[in-house]
Parts: structure tokens; sequence; C-alpha cells
């Protein structure tokens, strides 16, 4: 069933309605702005990637999210005030918020009885609690300040990498530190950024878009994680392909990113840019397969108990030192299924799943518009490759990008005529 398109009266936008990515008719002559009560929360999710650059301060974190409950509130009950209808789909989002009460129980319960920082359970949970928070209360405009965080987050990483967040020694290999704290986390929010513009401009290939892939692509290049480069590959070709780009037009992207990528290797020597030794497994995963083979070890000798409940939120660290050898690297478990399995069990692993699963299906409607159609499982599949060598769940600034984008898919709907009359915003 088709909705009604969005008049220029603030009383009539519906929360949770289909949000169009189009510019307004030219017939249209009044400017149609958000609501006054949206306005907090339209900017702290554009902020959001500022925030990301000192994720690792407590205040910053936990006053952000603390900024976010407030403009939530102030935009839901001044939407109450306007008289603006509740989204229908608010009642999933209630059952939610109880399902990631119970979670966080049971995650402090193993904080309790295992001990371990409290600050694990937050990085945890806050994505969830991200999503509840913006959308309960997220009108039709949220997907510009996303598409606009996207291009922030870009930009931001661009002008900074003169100064010194520059190059440091990661392990055996010469990298560039970013904007972020962790080096993945700064590709890996990257790729995302690119997939919400995309979004955004309905995955036509426009000057802006063009120029974010670019700008993407060099610091990734420069953050020099194996993974994201596939992540980003990945990324890039669903792009193309949503967007009609021909076999020919991927060939020239390829050749443009080959280019860049080539003159970055040439500026920053390549020989520590990309000196990965395939020849030493050990060298090569700097460490994780030594620690990927001691958990595996630990956790075929689990109790019943821990089998359902894992060792605590620090269970992945000890059990890597109780089966480690001399010389071997004692970390976390660099694999987001192994670290859940050792540190909160198939119980804990089945809920952090369930939870990620509901809040996927809360994302898509069924009248879904083509060209948006996959986005959703793209972001997903990114989500689950970056888990495969790295500990998702313990750093928000790589579980909130998705989160990002199932919020940008949560107001998109079928096209309806007056989306077929317009074109895509430049």
């Amino acid at each position: 069933m088709n909705n009604p398109p969005v008049s220029n009266s603030a009383s009539s936008i519906q929360v949770g309605r289909p949000i169009s990515l189009l510019p307004p008719p030219a017939a249209r002559r009044k400017l149609d702005l958000p609501l006054f009560s949206s306005v907090p929360l339209l900017f702290l999710v554009l902020a959001k990637p500022l925030t990301d650059a000192f994720y690792e301060v407590g205040a910053v974190k936990y006053g952000y999210i603390l900024l976010l409950g407030l403009a939530s509130l102030f935009a839901r009950y001044g939407m109450a005030f306007q008289g603006v209808a509740t989204d229908p789909r608010n009642k999933s989002l209630l059952a939610y918020i109880g399902l990631i009460a119970l979670y966080f129980f049971f995650l402090f319960g193993l904080a309790v009885t295992y001990g371990g920082p409290p600050s694990e359970i937050f990085k945890i949970i806050s994505p969830f609690v991200f999503f509840v928070l913006v959308a309960y209360a997220a009108d039709r405009w949220m997907i510009y300040a996303l598409a606009a965080g996207a291009v922030l987050t870009i930009c931001v990483n661009a002008a900074l990498l003169p100064f010194d967040f520059g190059w440091i020694q990661w392990g055996s290999v010469h990298t560039f530190k970013g904007y972020y704290f962790f080096k993945t986390d700064l590709a890996y929010a990257l790729c995302f950024a690119t997939v919400i513009y995309a979004l955004y401009s309905r995955n036509t290939i426009t000057a802006v878009l063009a120029l974010l892939m670019a700008m993407a692509a060099v610091q990734i290049i420069l953050s020099n994680s194996r993974l994201n480069y596939f992540t980003f590959l990945i990324a890039l070709i669903f792009i193309a392909f949503k967007g009609g780009i021909s076999i020919r037009m991927i060939i020239r992207f390829g050749l443009l990113f080959g280019g860049l990528a080539l003159i970055v290797m040439l500026v920053y020597d390549p020989t520590k840019l990309l000196g990965f030794d395939t020849s030493n497994e050990r060298a090569f995963t700097q460490g994780r397969s030594d620690i990927w083979t001691n958990l595996i070890i630990g956790i075929t000798n689990f109790s019943p108990l821990e089998w359902l409940f894992g060792r605590g939120l620090s269970g992945d660290i000890v059990l890597a030192a109780e089966n480690s050898l001399p010389g071997e690297d004692i970390h976390n478990a660099h694999n987001e299924m192994l670290h859940l399995l050792t540190t909160q069990g198939i119980f804990g692993l089945i809920f952090y799943m369930v939870l990620w699963i509901k809040m996927f299906r809360m994302s898509h409607s069924p009248d879904m518009p083509k060209w948006a159609r996959g986005t959703g499982t793209v972001a997903l599949l990114l989500f689950i490759l970056q888990g495969l060598t790295t500990v998702v769940s313990l750093f928000a600034t790589k579980t909130w990008p998705l989160v990002m984008v199932l919020l940008a898919l949560r107001g998109l709907s079928s096209a309806t005529d007056q989306h077929k009359q317009l074109g895509s915003p430049s």
C-alpha cells in the first residue's frame, strides 16, 4: 500500500513514514524543514563521527549517550505535542528494549562473577541502545543527517592526514594510525560511510560520491588493514552494480583506484606500507594464529557450565594465557565468534545474535525499494567479515556504523509515483 506524499505542514510529518531521498518538486515554493524538536537529535547523529575520534575517553562516550537520550526524549515528546502520529513499529522497539535490558543484566552478572571492567558492557550494549534511541524518535530527515555524517567522516579524516595522527609501528607493519585510535576502525568506518552516502544518493555515482569513494580508498590504503581492502572492494562492487554501472565503468573505476594506490605506495615506501610476510603464518596473522589455536584448545576443555556461560568478559585473555607457550602472544580473541563463546558462552552468543537479527528485521520493510534492497545484507556481510580477525563487540566504533546503515533503511519504503517522477539528488 502506497503512503501519501509528505506535505509542507509540520503536523502532517509521520514518524517512520517513507523518506523521500529526492529533491522537492519544482512547483513547491515553501521550504520544508524538520521539526524543531528533531534538530538536536539530527545534529547529534551528524556529529557522531567527531565523537569517534575520542571514543576511548570515557567522558566523551558516556556523555554522548546521555545527550542522545535527552535529544531523543525531546524529539519524541515534541512530536507528540505537535500531534504527529506514532510509528506503529515502535511497539517492536519496546519489546527490543526489554531484550537489551535482559542482556545487560546477563553481562552485569558475568562482570560480578568473574570480574572485568564495566566499560566492556557499555561497548557491547551501546549499539543496541543507540538504535533504540534514534529509531524511536527519528523522523524522515534522519537519512540526511546520516548522509551528512558520512561525508563528515571521510572529509575530516582526510583533513587530519597531514597532522600528528600519522605513522606508527603496528607489530611488524608500518602503518597509519588515522582519525580513530585503532587503524582498522578508521578503514571500517570509512567503508560504511561510503555505503550510507551511496544509499542517500540511490547508488548513483554522482561527483560527490565518486570523490568520497576516492578519498576513502586512499585512507584505507594508508590504514593498511588487509581485510578492509576486501570489505571496501565488496562495498564498491555492490554500489556499482546497484547503480547500474557497466562493466566498462567498473574497469575505469578500478584503474582510477589502482592509480591512486600506486601513487600512495610510491610516496609512502611500499616495502614498509605493504610489507606482509606470507611465508610465515605467525607473522602474517600478527600472532593471531597462536591465540586462535590456544583458545580452541581451551574451549574443548570447557565444563558444561562454561559452555553455557563462558569465562567472563575477559575470559578470552585468561584462556589464551592458560594455554600459551613461552613467546606466544596473549591477547583478546581477535575473532568475534571465539570471543563471544569464551566470554559469554553459547547463551551469550545466541543472545547477541538475536539482538542483531531483530535489529536487522526491524530495519526492513516488505516494500523496500528495489534500489535499496541488499544494502542491509551487504552491510551485515562486511560486519561479519570484520569479525573474523577482530573483536567487533569490544569496540563500538565498529558496531555503530552497521547500526547507522540499518537506521537509514528503517525509514525507506517502496517507490511511489511521486518518487518515479523525480530524479536522483546530485
